[in-house]
C-alpha cells in the first residue's frame, strides 16, 4: 500500500475532514451506481447512499486497508438496499391489505344497502297495487318527476283532485310503511312528497 493510500486510510479512521471530503468524491458516484442496479430510484439510490456514508462516520469501524473500507462501503449500500426493498414491500402489503379490507367492507355496506332498498322497494310496490287505479297512476307520474299541474293536464282532472289523490296516496303508504321506512323511500325517490 502506498504512503497517500496510508495516510487516506488513517485520516478516514481518525475521522478527519479532508479524507472524508475526498472520501465522498471517490466513492459516491461508484456507490450510486452500484445501488441502482438494485434499486432503479435515483431519489432512493442517492438516500441510501448518503445514509451509509453517514452511517461510516458515526460509526466506530477502523480499517486497514482501502479494500476493507471498500468491502464496508458497498456492503453497507447493498444491506441498505436490501432493507429498503423489504421496507417498500411490507408498506405497498399494508396498503394492499388496508385496501382489500376497505373494499371488503364497502362492499357488504352496498349489499346491505341494497338489500334495504329493495325491501323498501318491495313493500313500496306492495301499498301501491293496493291504492286505486287513478291513485296508482298519479303516483307513477310523480315518480317520473312529473308536477302536479302536468298529472292535471294529462289526466284532464283538476290540480285540486290531483293534489287530494296525492295526499290519500301518502298517507296510506306511511301509514304502511311506517316512519323509518317513508324516510328511506323518499331517499331513493326524492320527487315523491310523502310528506305535503
Amino acid at each position: 500500500m502506498h504512503d497517500d493510500e496510508l495516510r487516506f486510510i488513517s485520516d478516514i479512521n481518525a475521522k478527519k475532514e479532508n479524507a472524508w471530503k475526498r472520501l465522498y468524491q471517490n466513492y459516491y458516484p461508484a456507490l450510486c451506481n452500484y445501488a441502482s442496479r438494485i434499486i432503479q430510484d435515483e431519489v432512493i439510490v442517492e438516500d441510501i447512499v448518503q445514509e451509509s456514508l453517514i452511517n461510516l462516520w458515526d460509526s466506530s469501524a477502523t480499517f486497514q486497508n482501502i479494500r476493507s473500507l471498500t468491502g464496508w462501503l458497498y456492503q453497507a449500500v447493498y444491506t441498505r438496499s436490501l432493507n429498503t426493498i423489504r421496507d417498500q414491500a411490507r408498506t405497498n402489503k399494508l396498503h394492499q391489505n388496508l385496501w382489500e379490507s376497505v373494499k371488503e367492507e364497502l362492499t357488504e355496506e352496498m349489499a346491505i344497502n341494497s338489500a334495504i332498498e329493495e325491501e323498501i322497494l318491495h313493500k313500496f310496490r306492495t301499498i301501491i297495487t293496493q291504492l286505486s287505479p287513478q291513485q296508482q297512476e298519479i303516483m307513477k307520474m310523480s315518480m317520473d318527476g312529473m308536477k302536479v299541474k302536468e298529472i292535471a293536464k294529462v289526466l284532464n282532472v283538476s290540480e285540486n283532485a290531483i293534489k287530494m289523490q296525492k295526499k290519500r296516496a301518502y298517507s296510506v303508504i306511511r301509514e304502511e310503511l311506517g316512519e323509518c321506512w317513508s324516510v328511506l323511500l323518499i331517499m331513493r325517490f326524492p320527487n315523491l312528497k310523502i310528506y305535503e
